[in-house]
């Protein structure tokens, strides 16, 4: 197997598995949905750093409609991604106020594959809300 179809394999897996994370009924607001309930307590529902308890922290929580125009109107999806997840550290967090999704909806799901899967699909749809909601 060629390396390219090799890469479109992983591809086709992955999507069909962040597809069977979201729940069937979810609907188009799910991305939204997900934001809310994780994110929009501190960031706000609009994603500007407003959210209930963000006069609560000790730093104030970023404008996440920001983030393209910081990155030159490029949005970093990956890296947002890993930011959400725990993978890389986001220097502004300080005292890492911010929880690490990804060992949270760990905690809350079993450790098999398509739990796994679940996992991936809540942050890639967090991550889809955050890229569309970015101001220019």
């Amino acid at each position: 197997m060629s390396e390219m179809s090799r890469v479109f394999v992983a591809l086709a897996v992955t999507a069909s598995l962040c597809a069977a994370a979201v729940p069937a009924d979810a609907g188009d607001g799910a991305s939204e949905g997900f934001y809310l309930r994780y994110c929009g307590a501190c960031h706000g529902p609009d994603g500007k750093g407003d959210g209930v308890v963000s006069g609560l922290l000790e730093k104030k929580p970023s404008d996440l409609t920001l983030i393209a125009r910081r990155n030159g109107g490029e949005f970093p999806f990956n890296q947002t991604m890993q930011f959400i997840d725990g993978q890389k550290s986001v220097r502004a967090h300080g005292d890492a106020e911010m929880p690490i999704w990804g060992e949270v909806f760990k905690e809350q799901t079993a450790a098999s594959p398509t739990r796994q899967a679940e996992i991936r699909g809540k942050i890639l749809m967090i991550t889809e809300y955050v890229r569309s909601i970015q101001r220019e």
